[in-house]
């Protein structure tokens, strides 16, 4: 492909990920403020309201996946899926109750969180055809990201949450509009059997072992996630700290994504996520121990290997060993692993410790990255038998 096809593509994804991330920012960070302002739920309504997302992206991520290995149309799928949430989000606003706003987080859980591992997969072959770096492709969604939380924050200390309805719809608007630039994928490789991709790969060990292992990993970062700012506040530490503590882990983040083509891209993927699970001991083990703000600034660096070494390891094991007919599909049960079970677990257990425990919930995430370290090297026994050889790499002689 020439250069400047090669350019306008990554562009028209680069577009589509600063756009999908910045809506992700927005809601993540901010919407339980207009459910709380606008709609006058409390801290419980709120979580029970959300749950009902992540019920339906488990749900509906791998079916949406699985339709575009059916399909081999990445582009059209995920243009249906933009319109389908930009109509699904207004639910919310003529939604007054806890059902209706249930209701409302069910149906846009069906439509929008599905499109970020459609979006992973679709990107990560399109790098990969082409001859650009995916993490650095990937690094504009995580830039977008950080600018949008703190953007937003500092907006926010001017300005009514009422807003925040509007800001996502018209980000929305522009998700929508950066889907019709994104480049047409290639034509669908044949399959591999005439069973649907979403039974063969659950019927795969290493598969399911790769979604546990993943699963574990990122699903300790569940109390980080909902109660690590409580628990500094609760031992003074300001929001304005915790605030800047939350955006350092993101630009870790992304500086491993900047360094990731020309570092990590010679580990082994089992190896990543080994490290992944390493440094979570580390990190979880020392926010259980301290809440002394220095300690807390050096293992925040941390989030570069306890997520994206996890993120970039499970990605490239699927794009080494799993077929191009059924890659889709495989990221779309992953996410659901991840950001689904993993998450849920992750909360519910981390919710009841922290009850009890308080930080010491933080050194039970701890065991959950030595019990990921160790389905790590599993994995890599699997593929050293030539059971499944998910850490075959073209690149170099692996790590």
């Amino acid at each position: 492909m020439s250069a400047p096809t090669a350019t306008r593509t990554w562009l028209g994804l680069a577009a589509f990920y600063a756009a999908l991330f910045a809506v992700l920012g927005v809601f993540m960070q901010y919407f339980p403020l207009w459910l709380h302002d606008e709609r006058g739920l409390d801290e419980a309504q709120i979580a029970v309201v959300l749950s009902s997302m992540t019920v339906a992206r488990t749900v509906a991520g791998p079916l949406w996946a699985q339709q575009v290995d059916r399909t081999g149309q990445p582009r059209r799928v995920l243009l249906l899926l933009c319109a389908l949430s930009l109509a699904a989000f207004l639910i919310y606003h003529f939604a007054d109750s806890v059902f209706g706003l249930m209701t409302a987080s069910f149906v846009f859980g069906c439509c929008y969180p599905p499109m970020h591992p459609i979006t992973d997969a679709f990107a990560s072959a399109t790098a990969r055809r082409e001859g650009f770096a995916y993490g650095r492709l990937r690094m504009v969604g995580s830039v977008t990201f950080l600018a949008m939380v703190l953007g937003v924050g500092y907006w926010l200390e001017h300005s009514s949450s009422s807003a925040l309805f509007g800001l996502l719809l018209v980000g929305l608007v522009l998700l929508l509009a950066t889907a019709v630039g994104l480049p047409n994928g290639p034509p669908p490789p044949p399959r591999v059997t005439d069973k649907a991709p979403m039974l063969e790969l659950l019927r795969s060990k290493p598969f399911l072992l790769l979604m546990l292992a993943a699963a574990i990993v990122q699903g300790s970062h569940a109390p980080y996630y909902n109660l690590s700012t409580l628990h500094w506040q609760a031992h003074g530490i300001a929001k304005s700290t915790a605030g800047v503590l939350w955006a350092e882990g993101v630009l870790a983040e992304i500086v491993l994504f900047w360094f990731a083509r020309g570092s990590t891209d010679r580990l082994r993927p089992t190896t990543l996520l080994a490290l992944g699970g390493g440094a979570a001991v580390v990190r979880w083990t020392v926010l259980g121990l301290t809440t002394e703000v220095g300690w807390l600034f050096a293992s925040n660096w941390l989030h570069a290997l306890t997520f994206t070494c996890t993120y970039l390891g499970s990605l490239r094991a699927l794009d080494r060993r799993v077929h191009p007919s059924q890659r889709a599909t495989a990221q779309g049960l992953l996410g659901a692993a991840t950001s689904g079970v993993g998450m849920v677990a992750g909360s519910l257990l981390g919710g009841f410790l922290y009850d009890r425990f308080a930080g010491g919930a933080f050194f039970a995430m701890a065991l959950w990255g030595l019990i990921g370290i160790m389905l790590a090297l599993r994995l890599r026994r699997l593929a050293d038998s030539n059971q499944m050889d998910v850490d075959a790499s073209t690149e170099s002689r692996p790590a």
